[in-house]
């Protein structure tokens, strides 16, 4: 057990919720059983208010008892980056984190990130992430490592090439998102946005390179998949190019191969392999080192 932090700032972690009141109570629990006690549960809910999911809702906000829980509501299927965002501007605590409504945390997740926010002065920070399918088995752990200048113009290029994310890794100061505009509204990436947004802003920045949080693939709604999912690259992608000039060649190749790989699965996922070949074969054009490379690491972890 680490030492206990000796001044115990406010940490209020933001929970969205939309149609997973089924799984919203583990996510719940995960934070009620945080070491840290100094927090506020801030739920969302993004429900179209009167629905069936938002009485079912309801229902598990009323049972789970626990006088730290405030719950905000949305009008309605507003997005993840709209509720958290309205969260955020209505939350207490002086440092924020979050948590999807089907992932769960580590019991001392908010503990070790927290010391670490303290002892090196951050406004923000970031761990690894792992996933997890249904029944529980690992599929992928993922190692944020690839950031190794934390000035302003290197973390710009960390996340620009490899994005820096998902949302539950994120730790940061309430005034740091007042700084910025937030996580971005649209269907899938708001994360990337909000990242954006925090380096843009000058923010002094960490890497936690342990996992203390793990997110579910499960087979329910997914709007990381198909239009939406392309939608979101291109918008994002249009939004990276504005920085090549601040780049090296060799870092925009690979940018490109990685926007285009990206699209071939999604366009896999999809169904569609006429257009997931087309983007193989840009990933491939873009650049062919790059795509040998990343194959030879994606082989690696199947194998393992």
């Amino acid at each position: 057990m680490p030492s206990a932090i000796k001044v115990s700032p406010l940490v209020t972690v933001i929970v969205p919720t939309y149609k997973r009141a089924d799984k919203l109570e583990a996510a719940l629990r995960s934070v009620k059983d945080q070491t840290y006690e100094s927090l506020e549960i801030l739920v969302v809910n993004d429900n179209v208010p009167g629905s069936d999911w938002d009485r079912f809702t309801a229902e598990v906000l009323e049972g789970f008892g626990d006088s730290r829980l405030k719950v905000v509501h949305t009008t309605g299927q507003t997005g993840g980056g709209a509720a958290r965002n309205l969260a955020c501007r209505q939350a207490s605590g002086g440092y924020l984190a979050f948590l999807d409504d089907d992932d769960e945390f580590l019991t001392d997740k908010i503990e070790t990130q927290l010391r670490f926010m303290l002892k090196h002065d951050l406004d923000m920070c970031w761990q690894d992430v792992s996933w997890y399918d249904e029944s529980g088995r690992l599929v992928e752990h993922r190692r944020l490592d690839h950031c190794k200048d934390f000035s302003q113009q290197g973390l710009l290029r960390a996340h620009l090439l490899t994005p820096i994310s998902p949302t539950s890794i994120y730790m940061l100061k309430k005034s740091l998102f007042d700084r910025t505009e937030g996580f971005g509204e649209v269907a899938t990436g708001q994360d990337w946005w909000l990242m954006l947004r925090c380096i843009e802003a000058g923010a002094r920045m960490g890497y936690m390179p342990e996992v203390h949080v793990r997110q579910y693939l499960h087979s329910g709604e997914r709007l990381s998949l198909g239009k939406n999912k392309v939608d979101g690259e291109v918008a994002r992608h249009e939004v990276v190019r504005g920085y090549y000039p601040r780049l090296s060649k060799k870092d925009v190749r690979y940018i490109e191969f990685r926007h285009n790989a990206v699209l071939a699965f999604a366009m896999k996922r999809s169904h569609q392999p006429g257009q997931a070949i087309l983007y193989a074969f840009r990933a491939i054009a873009a650049s062919p080192a790059a795509c040998f490379s990343e194959a030879l690491k994606f082989f690696g972890k199947a194998k393992s």
